[in-house]
């Protein structure tokens, strides 16, 4: 190779890494802008309200002329078209709200929020990475999983995990088609030992374990995530089958707007009991999250490091870690700790 040839390639090099700095600067400070601008939004139609007739949003489907919103009121359901598109795209399902003329006057102050970061077709286009409400005011995700048809794969789990535990709602996992095949991996005992969360095995297929599940979200208001393929929606309907409330007003106005793709809806299947169905999110987006404050989602390192020798440890090249030093003893699955390698190169 040539001087002439060998400059020019260092030259490209220099050239992509000056263009890389110049994008991720851009980046920074578009999110820094946008961060505040959702923050301005909320400060806005966010607050408490005295007034008894709260409304809640049961399902949101989406048409040529927009988003149309069902809300459930004295156990009838009422469609609402919002004449405010700005409030329509912050709204999400089981919000509680207040109507004046059709509008939406006021959203309650949210107990909790699952939403996540989207990307439209062009990942590399900063302007598309949106904010998606998936539902608010949750007590309990169930992480469903499937035994086989797809394979069992820890690895999404463990990404539903640490997205429940940044929005602080407690989160069992289901594993679906348990009749084909039972899963004994030590990763579930684990998640079920260490971070206290429940495992389920259930089987739409034969019924069994059913009422297991039922039990744990009974009285609840629940959210049902997973890939697609792992059973997520013969569950819901399994469990809707024979539990389903039916009320005259609810069951002939729901049944009547059934002409326009669903994009998420709530299921009254018993007394309190509410299973929000959403559409499959086929990826979770964490760069919304810092490096520093990713750890603080696997909340079990925080047993171990108080052995790091930095007080600001990343738990990935330092040599003297307690992290690290639990993986290779053990006492921390290696797949949860690759999670945390492979989160921790995905954020920039």
């Amino acid at each position: 190779m040539s001087k002439i040839d060998e400059f020019g390639q260092k030259m490209n090099i220099f050239e992509k890494r000056t263009q890389n700095k110049k994008y991720l600067a851009k980046k920074k400070r578009y999110n820094e802008k946008q961060n505040q601008k959702d923050f301005e939004e909320n400060e806005i139609i966010f607050s408490e309200s005295t007034n008894q007739d709260i409304w809640q949003i049961a399902e949101i489907q989406q048409n040529i002329s927009g988003k149309v919103f069902y809300v459930l009121f004295n156990w009838e359901i009422f469609q609402k078209n919002l004449k405010n598109k700005n409030i329509a795209n912050g709204i999400t399902i089981w919000d509680f709200v207040e109507f004046q003329d059709d509008v939406i006057t006021n959203i309650l102050q949210r107990k909790n929020l699952l939403a996540r970061y989207k990307w439209d077709s062009d990942r590399f286009s900063l302007h598309k990475r949106i904010l998606q409400p998936i539902a608010a005011n949750l007590d309990l995700i169930v992480i469903v999983a499937s035994a086989i048809n797809p394979k069992f794969q820890p690895w999404f789990i463990e990404r539903y995990i640490i997205l429940a535990e940044s929005c602080n709602i407690p989160t069992i996992i289901c594993i679906s088609k348990s009749d084909l095949q039972m899963i004994k991996d030590p990763l579930l005992q684990y998640y079920t030992e260490q971070l206290g969360i429940p495992i389920v095995y259930t089987s739409s297929e034969t019924g069994q374990w059913i009422e297991q599940l039922k039990e744990k979200i009974f009285w609840k208001n629940v959210v049902f995530v997973g890939k697609s393929w792992v059973g997520k929606s013969s569950l819901i309907n399994t469990i809707l089958q024979n539990n389903v409330i039916k009320t005259l007003s609810v069951s002939e106005k729901w049944w009547q707007w059934r002409h326009t793709t669903t994009s998420s809806k709530m299921h009254i299947w018993d007394e309190n009991s509410y299973i929000i169905d959403t559409p499959w999110i086929r990826s979770l987006d964490f760069l919304e999250f810092s490096r520093e404050e990713l750890s603080w989602y696997f909340t079990d390192f925080s047993d171990f490091t108080s052995w790091c020798q930095f007080t600001d440890c990343s738990h990935t090249h330092e040599k003297i870690c307690g992290i690290k030093e639990a993986v290779k003893l053990w006492q921390i699955p290696k797949e949860r700790y690759n999670t945390y390698i492979r989160l921790f190169k995905e954020i920039i």
